[in-house]
């Protein structure tokens, strides 16, 4: 049997016969071929880092995307490390490449030259949708000129005004707790759990609750207060408009998908009335009416109590937003050195992102590992007992040792932001402490990124490097934190040998913040309960999407989720 000629085949003919039509399927076909040689050949030929080691593709369209996202968190790239060095590349979509360094030198480097590594812009574009232009989403000369009007908000002495709020919202948070384990049709009427205990996780006197929620309730409480003098009442479960209009907001932009990838990666595409990008723009509603009248009633206050003029020390309230409105309206800031309304409109879904999610998620896995470790969880219980008062200050809280190892230890292995990305903004020869191996089998000390480069900085391998902290880095040890190895003083973090705050011009200007309100709400819920394992053992994976939360693996559908069993303390303190 003969195979038909060209000239035989369906619909050739017709297209023979029209020359134009012929030349724009070549043309077609010859874009295509261009286009195909470009994003993989030329590029990988043209990379100005091409030496270094690094995984090979898994896939021709997502590179190593699907590799990263299917694992735990820092996973797929210490397995990388293991077996190219601290630094290498790895391939991303439709051939691109994403450099890659847990080198310390190199992170130092890049922390400390902040106008040359900034955020990618389809990150800020995706975060500005989220939190307006405020301080986590500005770069260069606007970054620091918001930083400088917002420095005074978070100072040890603003903290220390702050205090209370902790504790009121913490010992809120213990009642609570209480009634649940006490009242059957309470804990059923606050949702304890996402799904029932199972009969092998009900006890007597304890009760399985998912802490993540009740966690999140408390820490947006605080900041509602202390951020802006706006109680949501969370805990007490009430109504809001705008902590139900921040968390749909917070979660559409959480969500990973096709239509999302594209409208974070293509410009113009943000404007397409996707549902996630209605959910945003509902909630940017929401949040700049509320935010603007509470701006508002800030200045009307000041102009009241000084008749139009405002020095830096007048008091018009103790919360950021007052304190920040009370710098911006200072006599004797310039107008170019001042916040737009914009800005501080920005700077609200600013405080209840940072000020929930990153809190609220840290204290999660602190009662986890406790969870998993009841001797550290009684060693910590009776350092916190012997403290003689019900509200000891932060500076007390603080020098608790066994306290603070335990908590640089959970934010060591379990950093709500797992990584970051930057991208350069000119060519830049970036020096590495540990050379490694090229391709061409040269050792490499330093590695030229082009302008436009994306990097990824990874908080968590850092955090568990044996190089860096010894054989037993993967492991929970509080103790270690009693004599550190020298090698962790190369980590290039504001606070505690750790990069959970980052470092540099753009660390974390509330880290001081979130601290404080760490150590008081676990100081009385270590003292109140004991938090336990369910005899159920779920299992319990970590996801990422803008912060690392817990998830139960056979209970997706219920969302970010840590069930343990709660309950009194012996002798309630």
């Amino acid at each position: 049997m003969s195979l038909p000629t060209l000239a035989a085949l369906p619909l050739v003919p017709a297209v023979l016969a029209h020359p134009t039509l012929l030349r724009a399927i070549g043309g077609v076909i010859g874009l295509f071929v261009v286009t195909l040689l470009y994003l993989y050949p030329y590029r990988a030929w043209a990379l100005t880092y091409k030496a270094l080691p690094g995984p090979n593709p898994t896939h021709w369209f997502w590179g190593n995307f699907k590799d990263i996202v299917n694992a735990d968190p820092s996973e797929a790239h210490m397995k990388w490390i293991e077996t190219n060095g601290p630094t290498l590349r790895y391939h991303l979509f439709l051939g691109s490449h994403r450099f890659f360094t847990a080198d310390p030198v190199a992170v130092g480097f890049m922390l400390n030259h902040g106008d040359d590594f900034v955020k990618p812009a389809p990150a800020r574009r995706q975060m500005a949708d989220l939190l307006g232009d405020g301080v986590l989403t500005a770069e260069g000369d606007v970054h620091r000129r918001q930083r400088r009007v917002l420095n005074p908000s978070f100072s040890p002495a603003a903290i220390r005004e702050m205090q209370p709020i902790f504790y009121d919202k913490a010992y809120e948070l213990r009642d609570k707790l209480a009634a649940m384990i006490e009242d059957d049709a309470f804990a059923r009427a606050v949702g304890a759990a996402p799904t029932p205990a199972a009969d092998i996780d009900t006890l007597p006197g304890a009760r399985k609750v998912n802490v993540t929620k009740f966690l999140a309730q408390a820490t947006i409480d605080v900041i509602g207060i202390a951020g802006f003098n706006y109680d949501f009442a969370a805990l007490a479960q009430k109504d809001s408009e705008l902590a139900d209009a921040f968390h749909k907001m917070l979660q559409a932009g959480q969500e990973v998908s096709l239509e999302v990838l594209i409208q974070a990666f293509v410009p113009g595409t943000r404007w397409i009335p996707t549902k996630s990008m209605r959910a945003i723009w509902a909630g940017q509603e929401v949040s700049r009416r509320i935010g603007k009248r509470l701006i508002d009633e800030k200045k009307r206050a000041v102009l009241a109590a000084n008749a139009g003029e405002l020095e830096k020390g007048t008091d018009i309230g103790k919360d950021l937003l007052s304190i920040v409105v009370r710098a911006n309206m200072a006599a004797d800031l310039r107008p170019d050195q001042k916040l737009t309304d914009d800005e501080m409109l920005a700077q609200i879904t600013t405080f209840m992102f940072a000020g929930n999610e990153t809190s609220g998620t840290a204290l999660t896995w602190i009662l986890y590992c406790l969870s998993q470790h009841p001797d550290v969880q009684t060693r910590l219980r009776a350092e916190l007992a012997a403290v003689p008062t019900d509200r000891p200050s932060n500076e007390e809280l603080s020098a608790l040792p066994y306290l603070e190892h335990v908590i640089r230890e959970v934010l060591r292995l379990y950093a709500p932001a797992p990584g970051t990305v930057r991208c350069t903004t000119r060519e830049i020869v970036l020096p590495l402490g540990t050379p490694v191996k090229g391709r061409d089998g040269k050792m490499l000390d330093s590695v030229t990124l082009p302008k436009g480069q994306t990097v990824f900085i990874p908080i968590l391998c850092m955090h568990q490097l044996e190089s860096i902290w010894g054989e037993d880095a993967a492991e929970f040890n509080p103790d270690r934190w009693a004599k550190l190895p020298a090698e962790t003083a190369q980590i290039p973090g504001v606070w505690g040998n750790l990069l959970t705050f980052l470092g540099g011009s753009h660390n974390c200007i509330g880290y001081r913040f979130a601290l404080a309100e760490i150590r008081a709400i676990l100081f009385v819920l270590v003292r109140n309960f004991t938090f336990d394992e369910l005899a159920s053992k779920p299992q319990i994976e970590r996801k990422t999407a803008v912060v690392m939360r817990p998830r139960v693996v056979t209970e997706k559908e219920c969302g970010p989720q840590m069930p343990l069993l709660v309950r009194p303390v012996a002798g309630d303190n």
